[in-house]
């Protein structure tokens, strides 16, 4: 799939959708194309979810990152368990406040299958539970007689890279795309109002709680659909497995994480306003956003949506308590809609502002954006049935709609492919840096810094434990040879003919503080091949940084079709990189061997 790492086809994506589009369209004004309308429907519902896939699968690369690390040393402790106590103990290990077993199971099926874990495996098997939450949606519209095509806007919603980081990240991908399908489920299993649905409830349930902490919310869930429904007998039963299950979370082999800083309710009108922001967090825009006393667009803009989300609960709680008779999809939707809300809300006690959520800085992580998506998904369609009877509003409410979620995906792929591209290059050099230098480009604020809090050799032996024993293949890109020996063995000494330049700004950091921040951009003469790496060289030291393709302009995208111009960048904090003076030397592939040109330029790093 390397087609699509250096040329997403981006522009093809977009062109194919708005023509089906226009053409289901045209179906419904001229009788001769009627009978298409079906087809195109259904080409509309899968093309995102392809496309989606096909971005995945071209930049996913077996290299575990940061905190996937954390899950393969579990694994590697399991299989050196002594006992079925001690494999019980590592499976259930506590991290701050939750219980990976469902994650760390998966990943011991891997082993069992094919003597290995491959991280890019477990990232497709968490995305597909996209599918799942998908699945569970158009199940309710069905449900209530609407045609499938009111289900068009959903994948555009689900699949996209609003999210980019969760779709990306092992551990996220398979922990929080699942933790919203298990507790989306039990919701749909308790609301089926039979003794099946109750005990399949039970174990989504008990997934989703050994998914991640949130998934206790499943329980309470559970308790207030059964305590609605009347069914009390099953309730009591409920409850018993509910204590049975919390009793074991918080009792066996927990240590309780201490909360620090500020309670939320100490400043309850920014921390409302960030609740709804979270709630609204689909519309955050894959942009910076400096932390600044003035309002950020699309910052607002969550914040009315979640509002929006808000209110719509509301008025599904009020169908709940007025409406003579319930079916499943609508205590399916209720529960769906309490867990995406509930998850938002433990996210800000966790981490409450004391200051306006719309001034900016750094929120939260993309991976969250998820939950934002899927509520954002359930919202729809719970507003597509709150007025299922009024069909004029029925259809403008899905077209409106439906043009937003669309426009929102081709904003969010625009905005990200080129974040993901840029993942997938460093965690191919990641290992040259941890050869070389002990230290990852991935991680870490400070050159030098070591994952796992700068033990000084808990990684080293974690790295050659997961080798000798199969569990990553970490090396596999590492192609380069020693730094010491990077530019004697790969220099043409003929000078870089392409256009090379270096830049710093301020930029604030994850913390808000104002540090210097490098940019290097490169452009190769016409013909040549296209950069790899930028090599910050000394006596000393050979640095490798990825030379990652900059995306066109908007409007050279849309006059070319071309996503990535010719010029190449990477950007970094003076933090990330030792100080000192730098030849510049630009490193490109042909025919399999590495050749370096020196740009006739130096970079001081201070």
């Amino acid at each position: 799939m390397k087609l699509f790492l250096d040329n997403p086809h981006l522009a093809a994506y977009f062109g194919l959708v708005v023509a089906l589009f226009l053409l289901l369209g045209v179906s419904f004004f001229v009788p001769k194309f009627s009978s298409a309308r079906k087809w195109l429907g259904v080409s509309l519902i899968f093309a995102p979810v392809i496309y989606f896939f096909l971005i995945l699968d071209a930049h996913l690369v077996n290299i575990p990152f940061t905190d996937d690390f954390n899950l393969l040393e579990t694994v590697y402790n399991y299989q050196q368990a002594p006992d079925f106590p001690s494999k019980i103990k590592v499976l259930f290990e506590q991290v701050n406040q939750h219980r990976f077993a469902f994650e760390r199971i998966v990943m011991l099926v891997m082993v069992f299958f094919t003597g290995t874990v491959n991280i890019k495996t477990q990232i497709i098997l968490g995305n597909l539970a996209l599918l799942g939450m998908a699945y569970l949606l158009f199940k309710s519209l069905k449900k209530e007689n609407l045609s499938f095509l009111y289900f068009i806007p959903v994948p555009y919603l689900l699949f996209s890279l609003v999210y980019w980081e969760n779709a990306y990240w092992g551990i996220a991908a398979l922990q929080n795309t699942p933790l919203i399908f298990f507790a989306f489920l039990t919701a749909y299993a308790v609301g089926q109002g039979d003794n099946r649905g109750f005990y399949f409830g039970i174990l989504a349930a008990l997934l989703t709680t050994f998914t991640s902490g949130s998934g206790l919310l499943a329980w309470i869930i559970g308790i207030i659909i059964l305590l609605f429904q009347k069914r009390y007998k099953l309730l009591g039963g409920w409850l018993v497995a509910a204590a049975g299950v919390i009793l074991f979370y918080f009792l066996f082999d927990y240590q309780v994480v201490a909360a620090t800083g500020e309670k939320a309710w100490a400043h309850p009108l920014y921390n409302f306003i960030f609740v709804l922001g979270f709630w609204g967090n689909g519309l955050y825009l894959d942009v910076r956003h400096p932390l600044v006393s003035q309002f950020q667009p699309d910052l607002v803009a969550c914040v009315l949506l979640g509002g929006l989300i808000f209110l719509l609960f509301l008025g599904w709680s009020l169908r709940i308590l007025t409406r003579q008779k319930l079916v499943w999809s609508d205590w399916f939707l209720w529960g769906a809609m309490m867990f995406s809300m509930g998850t938002g809300a433990m996210f800000v006690i966790s981490r409450p502002l004391n200051n306006y959520f719309m001034f900016g800085g750094n929120m939260f992580s993309r991976r969250y954006m998820i939950f934002g998506a899927a509520l954002l998904a359930v919202a729809y369609v719970c507003l597509i049935l709150l007025v299922k009877n009024r069909q004029m509003v029925r259809k403008w409410i899905a077209v409106l709609m439906g043009i937003g979620f669309v426009t929102l995906n081709f904003v969010s792929y625009y905005s990200s492919i080129v974040q993901i591209r840029k993942m997938h290059d460093d965690l191919v050099i990641d290992s040259y840096h941890w050869k070389n230098y002990s230290t990852f480009l991935t991680a870490g604020d400070l050159f030098g810094d070591i994952p796992f809090w700068n033990h000084p050799t808990r990684m080293k032996n974690l790295v050659s434990n997961l080798e000798s024993s199969g569990l990553t293949d970490f090396y596999q890109f590492n192609t380069l040879p020693p730094h010491r020996e990077l530019i004697a063995k790969t220099d043409t000494r003929s000078e870089f003919r392409g256009d090379f330049n270096a830049t710093f700004h301020y930029r604030n950091t994850d913390n808000n503080i104002p540090t210097k921040y490098y940019r290097l951009m490169v452009t190769p003469p016409a013909g040549s091949a296209k950069p790899s790496y930028f090599i910050l060289s000394s006596d000393t030291l050979n640095l490798v940084l990825p030379a990652v393709p900059m995306p066109n302009k908007f409007a050279d995208f849309l006059k070319t079709g071309s996503y990535y111009s010719n010029t190449s960048r990477y950007g970094l904090f003076n933090l990330k990189l030792p100080k000192g003076e730098f030849r510049v030397y630009i490193l490109s592939q042909t025919g399999g061997d590495w050749k370096s040109e020196f740009t006739g330029k130096r970079v001081v790093i201070n």
